[in-house]
């Protein structure tokens, strides 16, 4: 990975400690703004059956502990629906789509996934869907769209699954710095901004120039 320090996010935009994390990563970012961010997308979950009301209600208490403890804002009406395939495939696909197009765009999608599903209550496995949050941060239909449903996408997100599976990450979020070819874990899941921060100070990371 070179001499200089960067950042490797390993999550998913439909992991809910991803979420309740998000404004602590936007602390983090806010202070190094300057190292380069890698996303790599986990791949939380493949289901291919509709939630059943055992899920529904674990998902229920699971996302209040988080909105508790995070302060993050969660729209629970979809729950209500019998139909829904709580896969995070699509999503997953739709971040790494922007990310091979435009990567400075990769975690603007990845937010505006989180935002759209956990906050609004939007069907973010919805090709339709993941367009239109496309469209919201930049890139146009035609840019992605073709690319978001071509085979070559669908083998991308699952190199990013099995590249988090070897790093032997089994947890989300994970932030990582990396130099060298090493690296170093700064939060093993949701943690403070300060906690990241000092851990980078610790490493030797600097900071703005």
């Amino acid at each position: 990975m070179g001499s200089s320090w960067s950042l490797v996010y390993v999550g998913d935009p439909l992991c809910s400690w991803c979420y309740g994390f998000a404004p602590q990563l936007e602390r983090v970012r806010a202070a190094y703004a300057h190292l380069p961010l890698q996303l790599v997308m986990g791949g939380l979950r493949q289901d291919e059956r509709p939630m059943d009301e055992r899920l529904r209600a674990h998902l229920r208490r699971h996302w209040g502990e988080v909105a508790a403890r995070t302060g993050q804002p969660f729209d629970l009406g979809w729950l209500r629906r019998e139909d829904f395939v709580y896969t995070t495939e699509p999503a997953c696909r739709a971040v790494i789509t922007v990310r091979e197009l435009q990567p400075r765009l990769g975690l603007p999608m990845f937010r505006a996934i989180q935002t759209a599903f956990y906050a609004q209550g939007r069907d973010v496995t919805r090709t339709e869907v993941l367009v239109e949050l496309a469209a919201s941060i930049g890139l146009p239909r035609q840019a992605f769209e073709p690319a978001f449903t071509s085979p070559e996408l669908r083998e991308a997100t699952i190199d990013d699954v099995a590249l988090a599976q070897r790093w032997g990450i089994t947890g989300f979020p994970t932030l990582i710095a990396a130099s060298e070819g090493e690296g170093h874990i700064v939060a093993p899941g949701c943690v403070d901004a300060d906690t990241v921060i000092a851990q980078l100070r610790r490493l030797g990371v600097p900071g703005p120039r």
